[in-house]
């Protein structure tokens, strides 16, 4: 294989993105802690980790969560298809603006004070999310949010994708993990051109995810408990390692 030196956009792009996760690992730690925390209680009681991915390309995140190699099984995605880009970019943007639907989706899985949820949000800003996580904080749920406290603080409170209430998602979690998205989600510049380039949500998302699962397996491991953890199903053994998993949580865990 040939090599090749990599273009100086694809530098500055590294560059720019390593400098965001260099940032985030050297500030949420704590956060981080906290949430693994709560995780590692929900393992060791044998309970569910519930996770809700608001609409656009947030809903990655509880894509990123579920049902992966090296992930938690005891992962449920509250999935809602409406808000998935696969059925449609525009109509995912109108529904995490609309007030109304995010606290269904938690009453449909009836979380309750025993329960984790955690939430996705790019922005930390839409209705969507704000929704949900009043309703599980109604309900005595513990809220995570995985979201940037830079994007929602540089929003104005009466933009019009905003809950009523007007406020951030980091507001109402019990923790943030602060994923360092910048205001406007993308991180390039380009000569002659005033539209900034590059996406970072899903890439800062996806590590903090990561890091956060990986985090709560290890609090297992140091307390002699035995975390539920995915295998690749397309490697060898991969199938007969899962099967455990899928007998315990299919039954539980409504996306399975």
């Amino acid at each position: 294989m040939s090599q090749t030196t990599p273009s100086n956009i694809a530098k500055r792009y590294r560059d720019g993105m390593t400098e965001r996760l260099t940032t985030m690992t050297n500030t949420q730690q704590a956060a981080v802690g906290e949430a693994a925390q709560m995780f590692y209680e929900q393992i060791k009681a044998d309970r569910l980790i519930h996770i809700y991915g608001v609409g656009g390309h947030s809903y990655v995140g509880s894509e990123e969560f579920f049902y992966r190699a090296g992930g938690l099984a005891n992962i449920s995605p509250m999935f809602e298809p409406s808000l998935s880009l696969a059925a449609g970019g525009q109509k995912s943007t109108m529904l995490e603006r609309q007030e109304n639907i995010g606290d269904k989706i938690v009453k449909a899985h009836q979380l309750g004070p025993d329960d984790v949820l955690v939430i996705t949000s790019a922005y930390g800003i839409n209705a969507c999310s704000i929704d949900a996580a009043l309703e599980a904080k109604r309900r005595g749920c513990k809220v995570i949010a995985i979201s940037s406290i830079a994007f929602a603080e540089a929003t104005p409170r009466d933009f019009m994708a905003r809950h009523s209430c007007q406020k951030n998602l980091g507001e109402i979690a019990d923790v943030i993990i602060d994923n360092h998205v910048p205001h406007g989600e993308t991180l390039m510049t380009l000569d002659n051109y005033p539209q900034k380039v590059g996406g970072t949500c899903n890439v800062l998302a996806c590590f903090a995810i990561n890091w956060l699962v990986m985090e709560s397996i290890e609090l297992c491991l140091k307390n002699g408990v035995e975390p539920p953890v995915w295998k690749s199903a397309n490697t060898i053994g991969g199938d007969e390692h899962n099967e455990q998993y899928l007998k315990e949580y299919t039954p539980r865990v409504k996306a399975l």
